[in-house]
């Protein structure tokens, strides 16, 4: 019972057991972390932290570069489609103009 070097075995044996444990639940952890539903990648944890925080946040599905090209792609159809109607608008305004100045046609 009076064992010496009993009570740094202990210690030791203590220490493996907290790190083992450590181990597992990072490795838990990691097993629960989300991925990309585009590109396959893990969540950061601060990606993964806002998922948490925010449920109803949109695309939750993608990580943040996914996410941030998706806006990105947006905003280029947005402007894509607003250049689109503003040049429809011009023409038709051109067409109208050239219809008013034919050889009968009023001028203005």
């Amino acid at each position: 019972m009076d064992h010496p070097d009993g009570d740094r075995l202990y210690v030791v044996q203590a220490e493996q057991a907290r790190r083992r444990q450590k181990e597992r639940e990072a490795a838990a952890r990691e097993a629960r972390r989300p991925v990309c539903g585009r590109c396959g990648a893990k969540f950061t944890d601060e990606r993964w932290d806002s998922i948490r925080h925010y449920p109803a946040q949109q695309h939750r599905e993608l990580c943040d570069p996914c996410l941030h090209d998706h806006w990105e792609q947006v905003r280029a159809e947005q402007a894509a489609r607003r250049q689109a109607e503003e040049d429809i608008a011009r023409e038709a305004a051109e067409a109208e103009a050239k219809k008013n100045r034919g050889l009968f046609g009023r001028r203005r």
